[in-house]
């Protein structure tokens, strides 16, 4: 067969040939590959009887003895001891020799998440880890209890033969000495009749959650693990794995997934679990750089393979995810998952050539999911069902959730009203400041009861995370009696409040009072003048004679010239700031009620332009200096300034330390508080909430659980991104609205669905949708113009960031290699580190302290019409 190309078709062909030539009629024939680059042969006829072992080879392997590795050339007699032949549909097996070794698949790259169709259940997911010690099998049993919690009926299997203990992770009893995985397999493999019932524990009786053990560890379990052979299992007809995972579809436990817990390192088990049966395979892995090396080969592999799964002759690939454990507390945290996702990133850059146009490309960050160290869980007998557990793996039961069909669509009367739905729908764009109905909109998260307590005086925050909504609850919302004291405030408030100055009244002010102590005089005299205007009457207290400011002069101010006077004289008297924190304590004396000092729009008030900053800069460290030295001496008066967390890190004054544990920062990092800010608008519409109530979902949002958060969604966007089982719109929303610092804005969110209505207005009109309110696919291009809005906003906070904004569009692409922006604009580079700070870049690689690159976040990445460009 020289000069050609070998395949098993070509060898049955030789031996066809031969066996003609020999006078052999009809003899069955069977080839196949062994993995090895060579090919196993079975020729049974019954003129083999004459021959010998020799005299047969010599006669049937002409032309291809060189490459066929195992012979079995016999007569119908001697099959019967030599068993069945051999599978020809073996192929390529799924051996760790055959696997690790094979050449990048040249064949597109689709994944059973892909297909708009449902796949058939159970569906089978593997987990897996070279190395021991980071959590794969507490993950697996934690993946399973949330998922049985949310009503799926799942089969957890020990497959981990030499070390079993999924069992005791799962709360199981001790399994008898006949039952579990070992037994069952040496069953199948005698071609015994067996019932999978027989080897199952159910975990609890409240859910459909079973565990098929490994076995009882005794004295012979040892002897019977060595009797199996995996890669006996790919030669002969009957495959026991597969009859196993048969039986486990054909029972009465009707799983919708079977997760295997799989054995650590190359054992011989391992490889059939993630490369032949799998449609999902969960990565366990540390960063450690002993690592990185073993587990590219093992994604590169995982790339390569085909599992048994074909759907309308499609045939599909075991899709990755990766979980990143245990990873410490602190600081190293993010570098740790940094590195991690680069690798990953590293790793399937080759397989995504192969991905078709029309299927979500694989993003690192979205398949990876970090598990913190946590003691409760590291030296727990069990896994727990609680919070924490779900804080912990929800992410990983999202994952396992995606391969199972949807479980929500529209009832048939809701269909009959979503045009009026959409009529109904009205979601806020506007800033805090601007938004009619942000206080019935407000959700009361525990960040936000945090930050409304007047035992926490500093609230920070990034741009857009609900400083001002704070504000404004504040401001709007006290309680009788409780007149907030509005000091400083964003300018669309400015007009209600005479007393209040403007960027061009403070500039005024240092210019006439020159020197460091300007700002430390300005605040006392400032804010004892907002207190004594914004109380009633009796709740007053004159100023010091020493100010020489009488009640008639007070009563003249009426416009902001007017109080820039008072205040100017005020700063002009000996001693001005301790009369003026006097002042302040005698209103605290006669005040009869609780008031807060209200500070917002510290951030912009004082202009925007490089002087203007650096004026702010002095202004508020003078205001927290007056804040740490004042507020010891009032007790019915409380400080509560909003502060964006930039501006927080730059200031330096004495006794900073001493609003440590004593500020609030708002963070959204938890999906289903941030997702209520959008629901809480939508259920203004009357059909929304009916809707609602068909979902059995209860009317207070803010009440909500987190499953009704999800179902809540549910009926508005929809689950999942496709018809069929992609990504969580939920976690597609999430992890494209997050800046470079992982943070989030409600008003980002809110901009998102007040586009998607107007797009599903549109094509509702052209063609109708009946699985939720607004189809997924109205995100994608609604996240287009909120991407514009974010950048735009950004470049109007931060007017200095220009340069990098233009270096970025003229690059095009992201990640950012070093000095590709300074060779672009020199200037633009000096400006890098402060787009990390407000989240226009983030660390894609490295630390703070060595060579790193830089990605674009989705938030703003569209709109500077950049495409992304893997590490190949």
């Amino acid at each position: 067969m020289t000069g050609e190309t070998t395949t098993s078709r070509s060898v049955r062909q030789q031996i066809e040939e031969n066996a003609r030539s020999a006078g052999f009629t009809d003899p069955q024939i069977y080839v196949a590959e062994d993995g090895f680059g060579s090919y196993l042969v079975r020729v049974v006829h019954e003129s083999m009887n004459s021959l010998n072992d020799s005299g047969r080879r010599k006669l049937l392997l002409k032309g291809v003895a060189n490459i066929v590795s195992t012979a079995e050339l016999i007569t119908p007699g001697e099959e019967e001891w030599y068993g069945p032949p051999f599978s020809e549909a073996t192929g390529q097996m799924p051996l760790w020799h055959e696997v690790l070794s094979r050449p990048l698949s040249v064949d597109e790259l689709t994944f059973a998440t892909d297909l708009d169709q449902d796949i058939e259940l159970p569906a089978i997911v593997t987990f897996y880890s070279l190395r021991g010690g980071v959590g794969r099998t507490t993950a697996l049993a934690a993946a399973a209890r949330i998922l049985s919690e949310r009503g799926r009926r799942l089969l957890c299997v020990d497959m981990d033969l030499e070390a079993p203990g999924l069992a005791t992770v799962l709360g199981c009893p001790e399994p008898r000495e006949d039952q579990g995985v070992l037994p069952l397999l040496l069953a199948l493999e005698r071609g015994d009749q067996v019932d999978i019932r027989d080897h199952v524990l159910r975990v609890n009786e409240g859910e459909e959650l079973y565990c098929l053990p490994a076995g009882q560890l005794s004295s012979d379990y040892a002897d019977r693990l060595r009797l199996l052979d995996p890669e006996i299992w790919y030669r002969e007809a009957g495959n026991p794995l597969h009859q196993l995972l048969q039986l486990a579809k054909e029972s009465a436990l009707e799983p919708d997934l079977i997760l295997l817990d799989s054995r650590t390192g190359i054992s011989p088990v391992a490889a059939p679990l993630l490369f032949d049966i799998s449609d999902l395979a969960v990565i366990c892995f540390y960063p450690h750089p002993q690592a990185e090396r073993g587990t590219e080969l093992l994604v590169k592999a995982l790339m390569s393979a085909k599992s048994r799964r074909t759907t309308s002759d499609t045939p599909l690939t075991p899709e990755p995810r990766f979980i990143v454990s245990p990873v410490p507390p602190g600081p190293s945290a993010d570098t740790v998952l940094t590195r991690a996702v680069t690798w990953i990133d590293r790793w399937i850059g080759d397989a995504q050539n192969r991905r078709p146009e029309e299927y979500d490309p694989l993003r690192a960050d979205e398949i990876t999911h970090a598990v913190s160290y946590s003691p409760d869980t590291a030296f727990r007998d069990k896994v727990s069902n609680g919070v924490a557990t779900r804080e912990a793996y929800g992410s990983v039961a999202d994952w396992l959730e995606q391969l199972l069909p949807q479980t929500y669509a529209l009832s048939a009367s809701s269909r009959n009203r979503k045009h009026d739905v959409l009529e109904q729908l009205d979601f806020s764009t506007g800033t805090a400041e601007q938004q009619a109905s942000l206080l019935d909109d407000f959700v009361h998260t525990r960040v936000a009861q945090q930050a409304l307590d007047a035992r926490s005086p500093l609230v920070i925050g990034r741009k857009g995370t609900g400083k001002t909504a704070v504000f404004r609850w504040l401001m709007e919302r006290y309680r009788e009696n409780e007149n907030p004291v509005i000091v400083f405030s964003p300018h669309a408030f400015r007009n209600s409040y005479k007393w209040t100055l403007g960027s061009e009244a403070l500039a005024i002010i240092e210019r006439d009072f020159p020197g460091e102590s300007a700002w430390s005089t300005f605040w006392p005299c400032y804010t004892a003048l907002a207190a004594y205007f914004a109380l009633p009457p009796e709740e007053r207290a004159d100023p010091p004679a020493r100010f020489e400011v009488t009640k008639e002069s007070l009563d003249a101010v009426y416009d902001e010239l007017s109080t820039l006077d008072v205040v100017k004289h005020m700063m002009s008297r000996p001693m001005a700031s301790l009369l003026g924190s006097r002042w302040l304590r005698d209103i605290n004396s006669s005040a009869t009620n609780r008031h807060m000092l209200l500070f917002d729009g510290l951030d912009t008030g004082f202009g925007n332009n490089a002087e203007s900053r650096k004026r702010r800069t002095r202004a508020v460290t003078g205001l927290m200096t007056f804040l740490t030295e004042s507020e010891a001496h009032l007790s019915a008066l409380s400080f509560k300034v909003m502060l964006r967390v930039d501006i927080w890190q730059q200031l330096r004054f004495e006794n900073k330390s001493h609003l440590y544990g004593r500020s609030v920062q708002l963070m959204w990092r938890d999906q289903n508080d941030y997702f209520k800010t959008v629901l809480k608008q939508a259920v203004r519409s009357e059909i929304y909430r009916e809707m609602l109530a068909d979902a059995r979902v209860g009317p207070s949002v803010d009440d909500w659980r987190d499953d009704e958060v999800r179902r809540a969604w549910n009926v508005l966007v929809g689950e999942r991104m496709k018809g069929g089982k992609t990504t969580f719109t939920r976690n597609w929303v999430w992890n494209r609205l997050a800046d470079g610092q992982g943070d989030h804005g409600p008003r980002s969110l809110s901009q998102l669905f007040h586009e998607a209505v107007q797009w599903e207005r549109r094509e509702e009109a052209r063609s109708s949708y009946d699985r939720s309110i607004m189809r997924p696919r109205a995100l994608v291009p609604s996240l287009d113009k909120v991407s514009v809005e974010a950048l735009s906003a950004l470049q109007e906070e931060f007017p200095e960031l220009d340069g990098v904004v233009e270096a970025l569009r003229n690059l095009r692409r992201t990640p950012i290699e070093p000095g590709e922006i300074e060779a672009v604009d020199r200037t633009a580079a000096e400006r890098v580190d402060l787009a990390l700070e407000v989240g226009l870049l983030e660390i894609y690689e490295g630390t703070q302290d060595d060579v790193r690159r830089y990605r674009v976040p989705d938030l703003y990445r569209l709109a500077l019409g950049l495409t992304r460009r893997g590490q190949a």
